[in-house]
């Protein structure tokens, strides 16, 4: 069986070849947050323009629409960097169609320990920020198309775009560029909590300390199994289900109530 191109030992092949770089790799890890400023300036734009007198909380509902946006900045620039260790942005995933049923169930499995690291941090985050167990949550209803938009689309893109940029290309790359597991789960676990505390942006100091530490138990559990098992379709799979269900629960429920 060949050897999978995102596996440790083809990557410290390529490392030793000159074909890794802490810039590509740091410049990953960090992409998805300053989108997501970009994205969100965006749309908050619009809304002054169109004579908003709250541009940035106006288009913060709308961030289950606009976080499409940052996901397509970060899949161009992993294309650009994964031509870069002349690969493939698939074998960033590592499907295997012998493997499908079962990296289905896997991710099927991943959903309930994803939950309590996700709900745990939640609570304990608002503890520490606001002295009572009251998790934010982050959807909002919006029109029927973009409803539709957010419940369907939306995860799918994300779930598979956000497990590419932190797990498949950031951790494995940086595992190898710093020698160590623990610092790569640093380098990756504490931006990727890090871009929860601009999706969507605000300017509510509680919030953003709130957002930016209760995906931190989540992030670190994610990135360790993935360096364990080294299979991104179960990751992606549980990932796009559970915001799928946030999405449907926050944004098209409300509207068929």
């Amino acid at each position: 069986m060949p050897e999978s191109p995102n596996s440790r030992a083809v990557i410290e092949r390529r490392y030793a070849g000159g074909g890794l770089s802490w810039s590509r790799a740091t410049t990953m890890v960090l992409a998805r947050p300053v989108l997501a400023v970009i994205a969100g300036g965006a749309v908050a734009g619009l809304f002054a323009w169109q004579g908003s007198a709250s541009p940035w909380r106006d288009a913060a509902g709308w961030f289950p629409v606009y976080g499409t946006a940052i996901d397509a900045g970060c899949l161009a620039l992993l294309w650009r960097f994964t031509q870069a260790e002349r690969i493939r942005l698939i074998d960033l995933v590592g499907f295997d169609r012998a493997r499908g049923l079962r990296d289905l169930l896997f991710g099927l499995l991943l959903i309930p320990p994803s939950l309590v690291f996700i709900l745990g941090g939640n609570i304990g985050a608002s503890l520490l920020v606001y002295g009572i167990a009251q998790p934010a949550f982050l959807f909002s209803p919006l029109p029927l198309p973009a409803a539709l938009y957010a419940a369907l689309v939306f995860p799918l893109v994300w779930g598979f775009t956000e497990q590419m940029t932190y797990n498949g290309y950031g951790a494995p790359r940086l595992q190898v560029l710093s020698g160590s597991t623990l610092a790569a789960v640093a380098l990756v676990a504490l931006p990727w909590a890090f871009q929860h505390a601009v999706m969507p942006v605000t300017f509510d100091a509680q919030y953003v300390a709130y957002r930016m530490m209760s995906p931190i138990p989540f992030s670190i559990f994610s990135v360790l199994l993935y360096l364990r098992i080294r299979r991104l379709l179960p990751f992606a799979i549980a990932h796009w289900l559970m915001d799928g269900g946030a999405s449907v629960a926050g944004s098209l429920l409300p509207l068929l109530r």
